[in-house]
Protein backbone atom coordinates (compact mmCIF):
# COMPACT_ATOMS: atom_id res chain seq x y z
CA UNK A 1 0.00 0.00 0.00
CA UNK A 2 1.34 3.33 -0.56
CA UNK A 3 2.35 5.59 2.39
CA UNK A 4 0.57 8.31 0.34
CA UNK A 5 -3.04 8.68 -1.15
CA UNK A 6 -3.36 10.89 -4.45
CA UNK A 7 -6.29 12.42 -5.76
CA UNK A 8 -8.57 10.46 -8.83
CA UNK A 9 -9.85 11.92 -11.89
CA UNK A 10 -13.64 11.98 -12.86
CA UNK A 11 -12.91 8.78 -15.78
CA UNK A 12 -11.40 6.29 -13.04
CA UNK A 13 -14.01 7.47 -10.49
CA UNK A 14 -16.89 6.82 -12.50
CA UNK A 15 -15.75 3.53 -13.64
CA UNK A 16 -14.64 2.46 -10.06
CA UNK A 17 -18.00 3.14 -8.20
CA UNK A 18 -19.47 0.62 -10.06
CA UNK A 19 -16.55 -2.33 -8.89
CA UNK A 20 -16.73 -1.12 -5.29
CA UNK A 21 -20.66 -1.00 -5.14
CA UNK A 22 -20.79 -4.59 -6.15
CA UNK A 23 -17.31 -5.19 -3.64
CA UNK A 24 -19.52 -3.19 -1.04
CA UNK A 25 -22.01 -5.51 -1.32
CA UNK A 26 -20.34 -8.77 -1.33
CA UNK A 27 -17.85 -8.34 2.22
CA UNK A 28 -19.13 -7.38 4.81
CA UNK A 29 -15.47 -6.40 6.35
CA UNK A 30 -14.72 -4.27 3.13
CA UNK A 31 -18.29 -2.31 3.92
CA UNK A 32 -16.93 -1.46 7.71
CA UNK A 33 -13.87 -0.43 6.48
CA UNK A 34 -15.81 1.73 3.94
CA UNK A 35 -17.96 3.10 6.60
CA UNK A 36 -15.03 3.86 8.53
CA UNK A 37 -13.16 6.06 6.32
CA UNK A 38 -16.63 7.87 5.60
CA UNK A 39 -17.04 8.56 9.41
CA UNK A 40 -13.40 10.27 8.85
CA UNK A 41 -10.95 8.15 10.73
CA UNK A 42 -7.50 8.04 9.11
CA UNK A 43 -5.47 5.13 8.12
CA UNK A 44 -2.58 4.03 10.13
CA UNK A 45 -0.22 5.07 7.95
CA UNK A 46 -1.74 8.59 7.71
CA UNK A 47 -1.97 8.74 11.84
CA UNK A 48 0.90 11.48 13.24
CA UNK A 49 3.23 8.73 14.82
CA UNK A 50 2.76 8.67 19.10
CA UNK A 51 6.26 9.62 20.90
CA UNK A 52 6.53 7.97 23.96
CA UNK A 53 9.38 9.27 26.34
CA UNK A 54 9.71 7.36 29.41
CA UNK A 55 12.92 7.99 32.42
CA UNK A 56 14.56 4.59 33.24
CA UNK A 57 17.11 4.51 35.97
CA UNK A 58 19.90 1.78 34.96
CA UNK A 59 21.23 0.39 37.43
CA UNK A 60 24.33 -1.73 36.82
CA UNK A 61 25.92 -4.64 39.75
CA UNK A 62 29.20 -5.15 39.14
CA UNK A 63 30.09 -8.42 40.43
CA UNK A 64 33.57 -9.68 40.59
CA UNK A 65 33.84 -12.97 40.45
CA UNK A 66 36.20 -15.00 42.82
CA UNK A 67 39.82 -15.94 41.72
CA UNK A 68 39.60 -19.95 40.25
CA UNK A 69 42.86 -21.27 41.48
CA UNK A 70 44.33 -24.23 39.83
CA UNK A 71 46.11 -25.33 42.57
CA UNK A 72 45.99 -24.00 45.83
CA UNK A 73 49.37 -23.32 47.65
CA UNK A 74 48.55 -24.96 51.46
CA UNK A 75 52.37 -24.59 52.01
CA UNK A 76 52.76 -20.52 52.51
CA UNK A 77 49.31 -20.28 54.29
CA UNK A 78 50.66 -22.65 56.57
CA UNK A 79 54.10 -20.62 56.83
CA UNK A 80 52.09 -17.63 57.63
CA UNK A 81 50.35 -18.97 60.47
CA UNK A 82 52.82 -20.37 61.72
CA UNK A 83 54.47 -16.81 62.30
CA UNK A 84 51.70 -15.10 63.10
CA UNK A 85 51.49 -17.48 66.00
CA UNK A 86 55.09 -17.17 66.96
CA UNK A 87 55.19 -13.80 67.16
CA UNK A 88 51.57 -12.79 67.97
CA UNK A 89 50.18 -16.11 69.51
CA UNK A 90 47.35 -15.33 66.68
CA UNK A 91 46.08 -18.85 66.77
CA UNK A 92 45.64 -18.59 70.80
CA UNK A 93 43.57 -15.66 70.46
CA UNK A 94 41.68 -16.68 67.73
CA UNK A 95 40.65 -20.31 68.72
CA UNK A 96 39.72 -18.84 72.48
CA UNK A 97 36.32 -17.72 73.57
CA UNK A 98 36.65 -14.13 74.59
CA UNK A 99 33.15 -13.79 76.08
CA UNK A 100 34.07 -14.33 79.92
CA UNK A 101 36.47 -11.27 79.73
CA UNK A 102 35.68 -8.08 80.13
CA UNK A 103 37.08 -5.10 77.28
CA UNK A 104 39.94 -4.09 79.12
CA UNK A 105 41.54 -7.65 79.15
CA UNK A 106 40.43 -7.78 75.48
CA UNK A 107 42.26 -4.66 74.66
CA UNK A 108 45.21 -5.20 76.29
CA UNK A 109 45.68 -8.44 74.56
CA UNK A 110 44.43 -7.29 71.79
CA UNK A 111 47.54 -4.68 71.69
CA UNK A 112 50.08 -7.85 72.40
CA UNK A 113 48.46 -9.60 69.45
CA UNK A 114 48.62 -6.30 66.90
CA UNK A 115 52.14 -5.42 67.27
CA UNK A 116 52.89 -9.12 66.61
CA UNK A 117 51.08 -9.24 63.75
CA UNK A 118 51.81 -5.65 62.33
CA UNK A 119 55.85 -7.13 62.94
CA UNK A 120 54.97 -10.58 60.63
CA UNK A 121 53.29 -8.10 58.25
CA UNK A 122 56.05 -5.67 58.22
CA UNK A 123 58.81 -7.99 58.15
CA UNK A 124 57.57 -10.65 55.17
CA UNK A 125 55.31 -8.22 52.90
CA UNK A 126 55.36 -4.92 51.24
CA UNK A 127 51.88 -3.39 51.22
CA UNK A 128 50.94 -0.07 49.60
CA UNK A 129 47.39 1.22 48.72
CA UNK A 130 45.66 1.03 45.86
CA UNK A 131 44.38 4.57 45.70
CA UNK A 132 46.82 7.13 47.20
CA UNK A 133 43.86 10.09 47.38
CA UNK A 134 43.07 11.23 51.03
CA UNK A 135 40.12 9.34 52.46
CA UNK A 136 36.89 11.26 52.02
CA UNK A 137 38.21 13.30 48.91
CA UNK A 138 36.69 12.95 45.85
CA UNK A 139 37.75 11.41 42.74
CA UNK A 140 37.20 10.40 38.99
CA UNK A 141 37.13 6.79 38.06
CA UNK A 142 37.70 6.10 34.48
CA UNK A 143 35.04 3.59 32.60
CA UNK A 144 37.67 1.14 31.68
CA UNK A 145 38.46 0.67 35.55
CA UNK A 146 39.63 -2.91 36.89
CA UNK A 147 36.97 -4.23 38.90
CA UNK A 148 39.65 -6.05 41.09
CA UNK A 149 41.36 -2.78 42.46
CA UNK A 150 38.27 -0.22 42.74
CA UNK A 151 34.88 -1.36 44.14
CA UNK A 152 31.96 0.93 43.18
CA UNK A 153 29.13 1.10 46.17
CA UNK A 154 26.00 2.92 45.59
CA UNK A 155 24.32 3.99 42.59
CA UNK A 156 26.18 2.53 39.52
CA UNK A 157 24.58 4.09 36.37
CA UNK A 158 25.83 3.96 32.84
CA UNK A 159 28.78 2.90 31.78
CA UNK A 160 31.43 5.72 33.18
CA UNK A 161 33.61 7.38 34.21
CA UNK A 162 32.49 7.91 37.35
CA UNK A 163 32.86 10.49 40.30
CA UNK A 164 32.83 9.50 43.55
CA UNK A 165 34.31 9.80 47.31
CA UNK A 166 36.95 7.80 48.42
CA UNK A 167 36.02 5.75 51.49
CA UNK A 168 38.70 3.15 51.91
CA UNK A 169 42.26 3.35 49.53
CA UNK A 170 42.30 -0.62 49.34
CA UNK A 171 45.27 -2.49 50.06
CA UNK A 172 47.86 -4.56 47.36
CA UNK A 173 50.68 -6.73 48.13
CA UNK A 174 53.58 -5.43 45.90
CA UNK A 175 56.59 -7.88 47.51
CA UNK A 176 56.54 -10.58 49.27
CA UNK A 177 59.61 -12.27 51.17
CA UNK A 178 58.41 -15.82 53.23
CA UNK A 179 61.50 -18.00 54.56
CA UNK A 180 62.96 -20.07 52.57
CA UNK A 181 61.27 -23.55 53.55
CA UNK A 182 63.74 -26.54 52.89
CA UNK A 183 60.95 -29.11 54.17
CA UNK A 184 57.35 -28.98 53.93
CA UNK A 185 56.50 -31.77 56.26
CA UNK A 186 56.06 -29.64 59.28
CA UNK A 187 54.12 -26.85 58.02
CA UNK A 188 50.35 -27.66 58.82
CA UNK A 189 51.67 -27.88 62.95
CA UNK A 190 51.53 -24.19 64.22
CA UNK A 191 52.40 -24.53 67.21
CA UNK A 192 53.73 -27.44 68.55
CA UNK A 193 52.33 -28.85 72.33
CA UNK A 194 54.11 -27.81 75.32
CA UNK A 195 54.55 -30.05 77.74
CA UNK A 196 56.39 -29.44 80.98
CA UNK A 197 58.33 -32.37 82.43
Amino acid sequence: MSQKITSMSFIPRFFGAFGQFFKYMGSGDYAARCSAVGKGEVLAFEAEPKVITKEIEVIREVEVAAPVLDTVNEDGAHQLLQLLQHEARFIDFIQESIDGYDDADVGAAARQIHAGCAKVIKQHFTIDVVNSAPENSRIEVPADYDAKQIKLEGRVEGVGPYAGTLIHPGWKVTSTQLPKVSSTDNLTILAPAEIEV
